[in-house]
């Protein structure tokens, strides 16, 4: 049985080991334009109270041309200002009921022109 094997192995190759080509470049390849980042972020205070406004600042690499701020389901675009800087002052709703104000993960999404995005996540407390 080994023999037989043995024998079909040589008969599809030689019988030498292959040499596996390597990887010139890992994963998709990389956008025309470059890969978006998030170079800063600055919010105004992470205890947001409702009924109050938070400010809240973004810079970010030239090929930006996109920012907005999740919490959940609810997204806000940014307003851009100039190229990589981008702002937005929310005013968080008064009515805001109670089971609702509790500890948040805020994500800012950047998309470069290439449709590229990048996430940081800020944590935040809803009181």
């Amino acid at each position: 049985m080994i023999a037989v094997l043995f024998a079909l192995a040589l008969a599809f190759g030689d019988g030498a080991p292959v040499a596996a080509s390597p990887y010139l470049h890992v994963g998709p390849t990389p956008p025309p334009h470059g890969y978006p980042a998030i170079n800063a972020v600055a919010i105004s205070t992470t205890t947001i109270r409702a009924g109050r406004p938070v400010h809240g600042s973004v810079e970010t690499s030239d090929n930006v041309n996109y920012v907005e701020v999740r919490i959940e389901y609810r997204a806000v675009a940014m307003h851009q200002d100039a190229s990589g800087k981008f702002s937005l002052t929310y005013t968080v709703p008064w009515w805001l009921p109670p089971w609702l104000r509790h500890g948040y993960t805020l994500q800012i999404i950047a998309r470069s022109v290439d449709g590229v995005e990048t996430l940081r996540e800020i944590p935040i407390t809803v009181r």
